[in-house]
């Protein structure tokens, strides 16, 4: 076995480090990678939020630590609700100006202008308009694709029209950060002139934003709500889109839910009526067995990163693990990051994909029940599972081997990434460790 994964080891190094030096210096890759580690502190408090808010038990519990919780999520609710709006549930706002941003700074262009003008855009086209009020339902995970895109168009164009010499000239006294600000105001008409009319007009012909029409194309691929091949497609797509920055449980999630739903109520139905129930795949199967500890089986990833031997990582992996117990995981996606990080594709993909494959295959035959229950999707996964199926320890024993199997499928690939952390780490130490000797050799002289 370990002869195995020293051998994948090697051809990781061999094969995948050289690409994903490339795809490190690739400026929209970058861009995006560093644009989520940037809105990572909002992302933290509003996890935190959300476990607050969402306590991991059902509101009729009787159990009196379960009851107080919910008491203290009902009163102080409202306050809470706010602060995770404005945090983690504006996440797109907030990727929209610091994707412009890091990009800006790639292309080494003013980054602040560049940030307004992607905020600017991100509005007109994810904030329509109802009546007289502009709805902010995009602002959300379901607002990422367009604020990303937004972001690489008004830089992009910003740039080209700068390549056709479409910009203001100003006298050479004129300190750049004025002239750049300035030099905005051609590229905010060329938005206005082009992106904007497409949006109207998109909105006209169709009643429906731009953000409701990227998700309604995605509904074909997940109709079939209960076969093996659905959960598969639907496992890869979401993964895909969270490599790429996306939340994708966000995105397509949304639209699986009310057939997730249905299939749970068809459960209970039949157990209530004695009869076989019919669906393995409910709400309560993809939060306790797919996606145990948030997307990608990231609880078997924090497990490893509190014992890494890179600070950054052990770090990481402190500050995720108790948002990953309660199925959190955007501080290890874009603080580790593993967005747009190729040492980590493989089992972002896999450990989800297996769950999904094992635990069908195990509840369609009959060795585990199914489930006719709804926990709250904060629950710990263990305990989740054990509740949504009405008790059977069998869920337990499941939800913990796919937790087992998800930390024998990230480890190879943690050390070649743990070893990569820490060949940064000693680089940034000796060059730390050079300025303070040339500065100890300055005063003595």
């Amino acid at each position: 076995m370990s002869s195995s994964i020293e051998k994948l080891g090697v051809f990781m190094e061999r094969h995948v480090q050289p690409i994903a030096a490339k795809l490190e210096k690739q400026p929209h890759i970058a861009s995006i990678r560093d644009g989520f580690i940037l809105v990572l502190p909002f992302l933290i408090i509003g996890s935190f939020m959300l476990i607050l808010l969402c306590p991991p038990f059902n509101e009729d519990t009787t159990n009196s630590f379960g009851q107080a919780w919910w008491a203290f999520a009902d009163s102080a609710g409202p306050a809470m609700w706010r602060i995770f709006q404005m945090s983690f549930n504006a996440i797109a706002i907030f990727v929209s100006a610091s994707i412009a941003y890091n990009l800006a700074k790639k292309y080494k262009r003013e980054p602040l202008p560049a940030a307004f003008l992607s905020l600017m855009t991100f509005f007109l086209i994810c904030g329509p308009y109802e009546g007289d009020q502009m709805s902010l339902a995009f602002v959300g995970g379901s607002g990422l694709f367009p604020a990303i895109f937004i972001a690489f168009y008004t830089v992009e164009i910003t740039r080209l029209l700068e390549r056709l010499g479409l910009y203001i000239r100003l006298p050479k006294e004129v300190p750049s950060a004025v002239a750049e600000s300035l030099n905005i105001i051609i590229p905010v008409l060329a938005v206005l002139l082009t992106l904007y009319p497409v949006t109207l007009w998109i909105e006209t012909s169709t009643g429906l934003p731009v953000p409701q029409l990227i998700m309604d194309a995605m509904a074909p691929l997940i109709q079939a709500s209960d076969s093996l091949v659905a959960i598969v497609l639907v496992v890869l797509a979401t993964h895909l889109l969270w490599f790429a920055g996306i939340n994708g449980s966000l995105v397509l999630m949304q639209l699986w839910t009310p057939f997730l739903l249905s299939n749970m109520a068809a459960n209970f139905a039949a157990r209530e009526a004695g009869e076989a129930m019919p669906f393995v795949i409910t709400n309560s199967f993809w939060d306790f067995y797919v996606v145990h500890g948030a997307t990608g089986g990231l609880l078997a990833l924090v497990i490893l990163l509190m014992r890494s031997r890179s600070v950054h990582m052990r770090s990481i992996g402190k500050i995720g693990a108790v948002p990953a117990f309660f199925s959190i995981g955007e501080p290890v996606v874009y603080g580790l990051p593993i967005v747009m990080n190729p040492l980590l594709f493989v089992p972002l993909i896999l450990c989800p994909l297996a769950n999904a494959v094992i635990a069908y295959l195990v509840v369609d035959f009959g060795i585990v029940g199914k489930m006719f229950l709804m926990a709250p999707w904060t629950t710990p996964a263990p305990i989740g599972a054990f509740l949504a199926t009405g008790g059977d320890g069998g869920a337990i024993i499941l939800s913990l081997g796919l937790i087992v199997l998800n930390v024998f499928i990230y480890y190879p690939f943690f050390k070649v990434f743990e070893k990569q952390c820490l060949e940064r780490e000693k680089a940034q130490a000796e060059e730390e460790q050079g300025k303070e000797d040339t500065k100890g050799k300055l005063a003595i002289n």
